[in-house]
């Protein structure tokens, strides 16, 4: 396992040039895509093929137990597909949503089942879940995971760079579960799946700091495909809040920029620069610096769950949730009322 980590993310670097020098193009359009000229994408390729081979060569990919993990890869690989024909020959993004609504649902139902809810500081078996309810809430964790990553993936290094930790951590966390309790080894396969995917993860960053490489929506909904699926094998473990801690800070930024959206009377479905940190860009940072500070919150996040362990750590989602919600408010009225007087 440990020579393949260390090889694949050289791999990735050469498939990114293959894809690069092959592929398709994201153009300038005025608006949310600030390029100033043509950049290469879809080089969630790249990504998921180092991540094919990965498998392949580890053995993983014909013995990926039952428990419903192949129908998340299956919704991971369905996800990368539905990026890859947008990338190429565009969907329009109703049609693309009501896809992933339908991949989602499909996961949900003949993926792993969620049997319980947790309150963080409820009773410890939780409460039971009707299976319509379990089918629901998890069809929609997946999509939201998706879309999130997606929305996310519009400074070079952000989405991609802050999705490989969330790896990180991930199989970090699917280690401990699996070596507490081996189970049907679901938590082993996927650890080992996070694992690789941080590897391809980072040789694909080696190109897209720079912004020689978009990961295009080919990358973006698969990466947000497979955090969702891997944070449904935690949840089923532990709790939902696990998975939520891990990768707060793309969901405090989809979720308060919608809402934000939607009480100002704004279109949800039209292209927008009003996440937080495009209002970093549109302020002038630099990219690698807004990619920066998300990778910290991204670390701090991981660290808090980690570092107090699975259970405890799930409970400081207050603290951090108070947190990131209390910044992105205090940039809004700060930084993004200056960018608005100033029309920029």
């Amino acid at each position: 396992m440990t020579p393949v980590l260390l090889g694949l993310p050289f791999l990735s670097i050469l498939l990114c040039f293959l894809v690069i020098r092959f592929g398709v193009k994201d153009a300038p359009d005025g608006g949310r895509k600030t390029q100033k000229a043509p950049v290469p994408t879809a080089g969630g390729i790249a990504i998921f093929a180092t991540l094919a081979v990965g498998l392949f060569l580890t053995g993983d990919l014909p013995t990926l137990p039952g428990n419903g993990l192949p129908a998340l890869m299956i919704f991971v690989l369905a996800s990368v597909i539905i990026g890859f024909f947008d990338d190429t020959v565009g969907l329009n993004p109703k049609l693309k949503l009501v896809l992933l609504a339908l991949v989602s649902l499909l996961a949900a139902i003949f993926g792993p089942r969620l049997g319980f809810f947790h309150l963080p500081f409820g009773p410890g078996e939780g409460y039971g879940l009707p299976v319509w309810l379990s089918v629901a809430g998890v069809a929609l964790w997946l999509f939201v995971l998706a879309n999130a990553t997606n929305f996310m993936d519009g400074a070079n290094g952000l989405a991609m760079g802050s999705a490989m930790l969330m790896f990180v951590a991930f199989a970090i966390l699917l280690s401990w579960l699996a070596i507490q309790d081996p189970g049907t080894g679901v938590e082993l396969a996927m650890s080992h799946v996070t694992a690789m995917a941080a590897a391809a993860t980072l040789g694909f960053l080696a190109w897209n700091l720079s912004g020689r490489l978009f990961a295009g929506d080919t990358g973006s909904l698969g990466v947000g495909a497979l955090l969702g699926a891997a944070g449904l094998v935690v949840a089923c473990r532990l709790t939902v809040w696990e998975p939520v801690v891990l990768t707060l800070p793309f969901l405090v930024d989809v979720f308060m920029t919608l809402l934000w959206r939607a009480r100002a009377g704004r279109n949800l479905f039209d292209a927008h620069r009003d996440h937080a940190y495009q209002l970093f860009l549109r302020a002038g940072w630099s990219h690698m610096r807004v990619a920066a500070l998300w990778a910290g919150m991204t670390l701090v996040c991981g660290a808090g769950l980690l570092g107090l362990g699975p259970l405890w750590g799930a409970q400081v989602i207050f603290v951090l949730l108070a947190l990131g919600i209390g910044l992105w408010t205090w940039q809004r009225v700060t930084l993004g009322r200056k960018l608005a007087a100033e029309g920029r």
